[in-house]
């Protein structure tokens, strides 16, 4: 693209020599207007946009100086540079157009070396300011990025409760988020199973732009890595909520052309109430196939559908244990059960029992979770919302249970090895991520990577030597020595920094492990 370039002098002799003597269009310039007073160039400028203008200083009613000051009130936004075109005797005013930031000189009389080498310098510096634009225009795209990805994996861990409590805090407040520590309402829309991974995040994006253009009041809405759209809301008028959400889904449906299911959740309190929202939400999601109304599915709608059989003995952290492990035996004495309690129920209601079916298997779906997939993104489970819908009878229930359980089983299979040293790992992963959580515990770690706390601590012990919550205390440790070498932290303050509420206990453990008191210990680096 060439550069645009006007002209303005009062003496047409001066303009003819300056357009016709240097060969513009062969640098790269185009003379777009000429203009014979400052006046002319000001109304020129008001329908077009020079990147330069050469303009003469002497010139009647408004000179060159007057008509640059003007111009750059008027047309500051387009970024024009200025050439001054003056005579030995104007050299006074040299001073006011460096104020003004006027590129260069052309003297009079014109010399066609002189234009050749100012222009030539002036695009030189024109093209050097460009690319330096365009590299600050990227660092900032790639800065605004990296902020996006940042915010998205925390609100990623806030909403699955994989971040300690005191890291959330702040990074609401970092965000903007923190009246949803007050009280929050979870929404989770969730697009046409059947497509595609990156088809899915592509509408997904799409379903952002359109909860941004409808103005609804959320707080923050974002796209799981499960391949659902996430809003919050902090309001409190849980039924301005519902009939906004409703709004969403028609939209949503109406332009992309979609089924849409939205589930949403209880108004929850506090900031344990973040997780617990997003929960809600996602069982409200597993009642979608009880009614028949083109509507929002409410957490309340899902507690209507279950509390006609009573599960209360289930102990479902094992049945995801036995999921997770592959123990077949197991998961089949729990789908017994389960069926066994449905029979006693005595109800026939194919819409319950469908219910019924995802609300065990939604609960295995946990253990897909944890390779970033869910039950409908399995190939070989492409008909599972067809084989729910299509289930007429206990039997039939039974049948599509048994068999979706047999393939996530299968698939976890060959996606994790069910070795002790894979579970170590991921224990490992979980305690470096929480490890001064004062939450940090034996049964903290087992409930992060799905394995019950007997069995943690049985495999813990015979792939690294110790118990678990020695391994967690040393390296507690190891971090007060850190600060005692290099802080002037008091012994209550590294007790808390290090997840140690209590600052007696800290120094038994310390002493335990380093064979010496505290104070002992700072006097021997003395």
């Amino acid at each position: 693209m060439s550069i645009k370039v006007l002209i303005v002098d009062d003496e047409k002799l001066e303009r003819v020599l300056i357009k016709k003597g240097f060969a513009w269009e062969e640098h790269g310039f185009e003379v777009i207007g000429e203009a014979q007073s400052g006046a002319e160039a000001l109304a020129f400028m008001t329908s077009n946009r020079p990147d330069i203008v050469l303009t003469d200083i002497n010139m009647p009613n408004i000179d060159g100086l007057e008509f640059i000051e003007k111009a750059k009130d008027e047309f500051g936004h387009y970024q024009t540079k200025y050439v001054i075109i003056t005579g030995y005797r104007d050299f006074e005013y040299a001073q006011k157009a460096l104020r003004l930031g006027v590129e260069d000189f052309l003297l009079k009389p014109i010399n066609i070396q002189n234009i050749n080498e100012v222009m030539l310098k002036l695009k030189e510096k024109m093209e050097s300011d460009a690319l330096e634009i365009q590299k600050i225009h990227q660092l900032k795209e790639s800065a605004d990025k990296n902020k996006l990805i940042l915010r998205e994996s925390f609100l990623q861990r806030l909403v699955e409760n994989h971040i300690s409590k005191p890291e959330a805090i702040s990074k609401l407040q970092t965000y903007g988020y923190e009246e949803l520590q007050k009280q929050s309402v979870c929404c989770n829309i969730q697009l046409d199973q059947g497509m595609d991974e990156n088809v899915r995040k592509e509408y997904n994006l799409k379903v952002l732009d359109i909860l941004d253009a409808m103005q609804i009041g959320f707080d923050v809405a974002f796209i799981h890595y499960l391949g659902n759209t996430i809003v919050y809301f902090s309001s409190v008028n849980y039924d301005a909520i519902i009939q906004a959400m409703n709004m969403v889904k028609d939209k949503v449906s109406h332009l992309l052309s979609m089924n849409v299911s939205i589930g949403i959740s209880q108004v929850c309190t506090d900031y344990e109430g973040i997780h617990q929202a997003y929960q809600e939400a996602e069982k409200a999601l597993n009642a979608r196939m009880m009614l028949d109304e083109d509507r929002c599915v409410l957490y309340k709608d899902y507690l209507d559908c279950k509390q006609t059989v009573n599960l209360a003995d289930m102990d479902w952290e094992d049945f995801i244990f036995s999921v997770q492990n592959g123990l077949e035996q197991q998961v089949d004495t729990f789908v017994d059960t389960y069926i066994t309690e449905i029979r006693n129920s005595g109800n026939m209601d194919l819409q319950w029992l469908k219910f019924m079916t995802i609300n065990i298997l939604t609960k295995a779906e946990s253990v897909l979770h944890k390779q970033g997939k869910s039950l409908s993104s399995l190939k070989e489970l492409k008909r599972f919302d067809e084989d729910v819908d299509e289930i007429a009878s206990i039997d039939e229930m039974e049948g599509v249970i048994r068999q979706t359980l047999q393939i996530i089983m299968e698939f976890n299979k060959n996606r994790t090895p069910k070795k002790g040293k894979h579970v170590i790992e991921q224990a490992l992963e979980v305690i470096d991520a929480h490890i001064f959580d004062p939450e940090m515990s034996l049964s903290f770690v087992a409930s992060k990577i799905f394995v019950n706390d007997s069995y943690l601590s049985r495999v813990f012990k015979q792939e690294t030597g110790q118990a678990l919550t020695a391994y967690v205390m040393k390296k507690r440790i190891d971090e007060s020595i850190r600060l005692l070498n290099t802080t002037n932290l008091k012994v209550y303050e590294i007790a808390e920094h290090i997840g140690i509420s209590n600052a007696h206990y800290f120094s038994i453990c310390f002493k335990k492990q380093m064979g010496m008191t505290i104070k002992q210990y700072k006097e021997s680096r003395e």
